[in-house]
């Protein structure tokens, strides 16, 4: 089979219905093709931002989402290996991403990543009452360019501030950006606790993610970017 069949292939079933394994099959018949691993990123990439503009339209609901999200999951797994160090930017970038300590919340939290999966992230999900600690050796391990803290309570909040503090005191700030979201909290928020960015939904925390990551400023931010 040819390079472009086989990416073309790969482009079909993010785009149609197909089901997890199948997408995991050819990512594994786009490495044994000898396809160069960025333009199979890049592919499943423009695949998967076809649907998240779909959702974005009205076009598709949530469920159709969910399930392109696990496809680009699981599409990457099998592609990130092969990888090359010096290729580590063709992806959008790579996000941790979690409900902070004291919130097990995590529906606002599961589609916010399924956005940024969509957008082409690399996503890292630590999941629900995460520890400040958590979220920075996660990202460190990981590589990763943007942390992501959810919250959905009120009484939460201050463990968004303390994951920026623990940055801090760790001299690590410069190394991530740090964007929040979730219901109690604000734009004036955001700015109070010096986070990179702030989102209200979904769609505008992956838009959010790539203008930060195409902005060339080194975190931290010097005002609150919000989408």
């Amino acid at each position: 089979m040819v390079q472009s069949d086989v990416l073309e292939r790969l482009r079909k079933v993010i785009l149609e219905e197909s089901s997890v394994e199948e997408v995991e099959d050819v990512a594994r018949a786009v490495i044994e093709s000898g396809v160069d691993i960025n333009d199979a990123i890049h592919a499943a990439t423009e695949a998967i931002r076809a649907v998240g503009d779909c959702f974005e339209a009205g076009d598709i609901y949530l469920p159709e989402l969910m399930i392109a999200g696990r496809k680009m999951e699981r599409c990457m797994a099998v592609l990130r290996p092969h990888i090359k160090a010096s290729d580590s930017g063709v992806q959008g970038g790579r996000i941790v991403i979690g409900t902070v300590s004291g919130d097990i919340h995590d529906i606002g939290k599961n589609l916010v990543a399924t956005m940024m999966a969509v957008r082409g992230f690399d996503i890292v999900d630590l999941g629900v009452n995460v520890p400040p600690l958590k979220f920075v050796h996660a990202a460190k391990d990981a590589g990763a360019d943007i942390i992501a803290l959810s919250s959905l309570m009120t009484t939460s909040l201050p463990y968004q501030q303390e994951v920026i503090d623990v940055l801090k005191e760790l001299n690590m700030r410069d190394r991530f950006y740090v964007i929040v979201g979730g219901g109690p909290v604000t734009p004036e928020f955001a700015r109070s606790i010096g986070a990179d960015g702030w989102a209200e939904n979904a769609a505008a925390a992956a838009r959010l993610c790539e203008m930060l990551m195409a902005s060339g400023i080194k975190p931290p931010v010097a005002e609150t970017v919000i989408p």
